[in-house]
């Protein structure tokens, strides 16, 4: 397991405004290489702080591919979709919609056979609830080890969350971790809590499967 890197912040904006400039230069090192950088983004309460800063970077934003991580199984112009406010806040990326399909199924094979031909992604950003979810690997769903098996064959899925809307599609953790770069901001003195219990081996929620994953580090952006 490489270990985890934990940056901390004094307040939120300057959190956000370090990460907004790490990812830049995570994307223009890609863009420097290759003709477009994939980019995957949270959805939910984490970005809404961040999304402003990354809109404010320097970077060929046309060349830039952008997914969320995970989506509610909601109305295209439903404002609790991840993917509108993403596409709202990055509208000059390609961004793409993972519902794409007549039935979560039907979707996430979809979603995932679009995602193939972005990898490795260029950076990948993740959120973190309360009860320790991340993307839509929420404590207790069905087939919730398979989709946290860093061994599985990369994949999304469809997810079930204990709160409405509970039907999501996700990104399993082996596709996930096919990234350059994998960060996850969190906010607030009881996450970080979770996190250092996490990273102690000491709970079995969800995200201590990504903070312990043999694939790569996780950069952790945490402010109070």
């Amino acid at each position: 397991m490489k270990p985890a890197v934990f940056l901390e912040f004094a307040d939120r904006q300057r959190c956000a405004e370090q990460l907004a400039s790490d990812l830049a230069q995570v994307l223009n090192q890609t863009l420097a290489q290759q003709a477009r950088a994939g980019l995957l983004l949270p959805g939910g309460s984490s970005p809404q702080v961040l999304l402003p800063y990354l809109a404010a970077q320097a970077l060929d934003w046309a060349r830039i591919d952008l997914s969320p991580t995970d989506e509610r199984w909601v109305a295209g112009d439903d404002p609790r979709s991840n993917y509108r406010l993403l596409q709202a806040a990055l509208p000059k990326t390609r961004c793409l919609d993972p519902r794409q399909g007549d039935s979560p199924q039907g979707a996430a094979s979809q979603w995932q056979a679009q995602l193939a031909g972005w990898l490795p992604f260029a950076a990948v950003l993740l959120g973190m609830g309360e009860d320790g979810h991340f993307a839509s690997l929420f404590p207790g769903m069905p087939g919730l080890a398979a989709a946290l098996d860093e061994a599985a064959a990369p994949a999304a899925l469809p997810a079930l969350a204990p709160v409405e809307p509970c039907q999501r599609l996700s990104l399993n953790l082996s596709l996930l971790c096919q990234a350059g770069w994998l960060g996850l901001l969190v906010f607030g003195l009881d996450k970080r809590r979770l996190i250092e219990a996490a990273l102690a081996g000491t709970t079995q929620l969800p995200v201590q499967a990504l903070l312990h994953n043999a694939r790569l580090p996780v950069n952790i952006y945490w402010a109070p």
